[in-house]
């Protein structure tokens, strides 16, 4: 039995554990940090939790943003009740993961960010998938379980609507004065 458990644990490491950066990335564009990293983490206590149902052989990263993308639906569609810390109490108990430096040199210009919040959900996951994260138009398909066509029309005009914003963006951003010369 504990063998089994063993096996288990190292092919959950070798096939899961390396798409965390690419999770915890894609994660962190839907919500702020904090958000993030329970997604993030819930993403993983379901991914172990139904291990054995994974297809060896298969993309194990686009499986993991189907759950990723299940459980970011699940917590909109769940009404909790949050209790509100001060600023001081919220600094005190915000935990530093080293693990997050590594993934932070991989986050995206700020200017994209702001334009990808700006995009509808079904837009932003499409974009996300594809442009960020490099998923196939049937992969992306099965993560978002959708048809194939509908992949596509989100990816176009996903990035029609972000190249938009972020052309307004750059408009609106003010102009550096030239250098004069003395």
């Amino acid at each position: 039995m504990w063998l089994a458990r063993r096996k288990r644990t190292r092919q959950f490491e070798e096939t899961a554990l390396p798409h965390l950066a690419a999770v915890y990335r894609c994660a962190r564009q839907l919500a702020d940090k904090a958000q993030a990293q329970d997604l993030v983490q819930e993403t993983y206590l379901r991914a172990w939790k139904y291990f054995a149902s994974f297809q060896t052989g298969t993309n194990c990263r686009a499986w993991l943003f189907r759950i990723l993308h299940n459980v970011w639906a699940d917590s909109f569609r769940q009404t909790r009740r949050e209790l509100s810390l001060d600023e001081q109490s919220e600094s005190a108990i915000e935990p530093y993961y080293d693990w997050e430096d590594e993934f932070m040199r991989d986050e995206l210009s700020v200017e994209l960010e702001q334009a990808l919040a700006q995009l509808p959900e079904s837009y932003r996951w499409a974009v996300l998938l594809a442009d960020v994260e490099e998923l196939s138009y049937r992969e992306i398909a099965r993560v978002l379980d959708c048809p194939i066509g509908t992949v596509m029309s989100r990816i176009n005009r996903g990035r029609r609507t972000l190249a938009r914003l972020l052309r307004a963006s750059e408009q609106s951003a003010p102009q550096a004065e030239p250098k004069r010369s003395s």
